[in-house]
């Protein structure tokens, strides 16, 4: 299960832009220390992180970049008719 969700996300305060992204939390926390050290962060280094599968990071990127969406938008859960079981969040 832990190498299912294996995509490190470090995106702006604003949840708008993804900013780094990263195999392990260590590496994503070096990405923004280093990012920090040369003052390239914008709104004073405030940024969230997630954690996300590569199916889900691939589909935010897709989604991000047809529709022309910030990230919280496009990483929102949607609801899926599926035949069997209507209603299922995704």
């Amino acid at each position: 299960m832990l190498h299912k969700y294996n995509v490190f996300l470090a995106v702006d305060y604003f949840n708008a832009k993804i900013l780094f992204t990263a195999q392990s939390s260590g590496e994503l926390t070096q990405k923004i220390l280093k990012a920090i050290e040369k003052g390239t962060l914008t709104d004073d280094g405030a940024i969230r992180m997630y954690r996300t599968s590569q199916t889900s990071y691939q589909a935010i990127q897709k989604l991000m970049t047809a529709y022309n969406l910030p990230f919280h938008e496009a990483a929102k859960p949607k609801e899926v008719q599926d035949e069997n079981q209507p209603n299922v969040p995704v």
